[in-house]
């Protein structure tokens, strides 16, 4: 039964927009205040908002708490503190790389044997490759932590554009495109941090994070919560 409170918290991504549009104004104006207090009100936002469904996945929203976390910490001046923030962020991967392959027909394993899952996981690649070209220089022994990190956030990505694939939905396209904004998102962070700021890697980093919370949060809403793992492992490995 939903909570008397599900019908109100629908109308909670009104007030994400808002806070988007003022978060977004004050950091191309750059005006710090409005954009270091904006920020961290973003991912609350969307839990609340995610709330409204009857079906909660309680690994979501724990996704949602790590990414709030680190979204926090990469705000620090503090470079360990932003290296923080960055493992939280990996974890965020991970949860969602879970709910993935337990959606997806198969194993980890099997989706290498699925059609074109070789030329989408190398574009993953040779995007991931070029990051670290660009990087490495600056971020030095700080190299293979960066390569572990950016393959676990292409890996989700490329978990993601499978799973549209075969699912071929609206709310699995949203997955990847939220995923592949994501990805850009976290790699322009990168280069930010090892590589320097620049005024529009600030820019486009923050509207394309922006968006894939938006996005995923959208696939998660609408996705089906209604098959427990058992259930999903009949139909991944009945259908074969």
């Amino acid at each position: 039964m939903n909570s008397p409170l599900s019908a109100p918290l629908k109308y909670v991504v009104y007030v994400f927009y808002a806070i988007t549009v003022i978060n977004v104004i004050g950091l191309l104006n750059e005006v710090k205040i409005i954009e270091q207090v904006t920020k961290p009100m973003l991912v609350p936002i969307l839990a609340l908002y995610y709330c409204s469904r009857k079906d909660r996945d309680s690994s979501y929203l724990l996704a949602l708490l790590f990414s709030w976390a680190g979204n926090l910490m990469i705000m620090s001046i503090d470079f360990s503190t932003v290296l923080g923030g960055f493992i939280s962020f990996w974890a965020t991967l991970l949860l969602f790389s879970d709910h993935i392959i337990k959606r997806l027909k198969g194993n980890l394993l099997d989706q290498f044997k699925k059609k074109n899952s070789w030329i989408i996981a190398s574009i993953f690649g040779l995007y991931l490759s070029g990051i670290i070209l660009t990087v490495y220089k600056g971020a030095g022994m700080l190299t293979p932590a960066i390569l572990f990190y950016g393959t676990t956030l292409t890996g989700t990505g490329f978990l993601s554009v499978l799973l549209w694939f075969e699912k071929k939905e609206k709310i699995t396209l949203s997955l990847a495109f939220g995923m592949i904004l994501l990805i850009l998102s976290g790699s322009l962070l990168a280069v930010k941090l090892f590589v320097g700021n620049k005024y529009f890697i600030e820019n486009i980093t923050r509207m394309c994070y922006i968006s894939a919370q938006f996005l995923i949060c959208y696939y998660f809403i609408n996705v089906d919560s209604n098959v427990n793992e058992k259930q999903m492992k009949n139909i991944n490995y009945g259908s074969k």
